[in-house]
């Protein structure tokens, strides 16, 4: 009898975990969940290339992102505000370094509302 092997994404405490090989062409995904007052990654790091980011809020107040490299001189992603349980996807092309990502609103970001995205070679 020969066996297939199916490539099946797996969910978690409401955290979606993606294998390596399931046909994604070597784009990385991070899942990112902001809620009062923490950002949370899927994951603390990728290889370098496409990253797709999918920021999911968990929270009862609105929160956005931003992603910017620690690079001088390096221009900010911004993501939408997002309603609590909102939830939207964007891919972007990331070069080896270390991103720092939280949440501008208000004082969401001083609050604990950060973190440190690696990306490796």
């Amino acid at each position: 009898m020969r066996r297939l092997t199916i490539p099946v994404a797996v969910a978690v405490a409401g955290l979606t975990a993606f294998p390596v090989n399931a046909g994604t062409g070597g784009l990385s995904f991070v899942q990112v969940v902001e809620k009062e007052f923490t950002l949370t990654l899927s994951r603390p790091s990728v290889r370098a290339g496409s990253v797709s980011l999918e920021l999911v809020n968990f929270g009862m107040d609105n929160h956005d992102l931003v992603v910017k490299s620690v690079k001088a001189g390096s221009k900010p992603v911004r993501f939408k505000q997002l309603d609590p349980r909102g939830r939207t996807e964007r891919t972007l092309r990331l070069a080896p370094g270390r991103y720092s990502l939280w949440c501008s609103l208000s004082d969401h970001r001083a609050r604990g509302m950060r973190a440190t995205l690696v990306v490796t070679k």
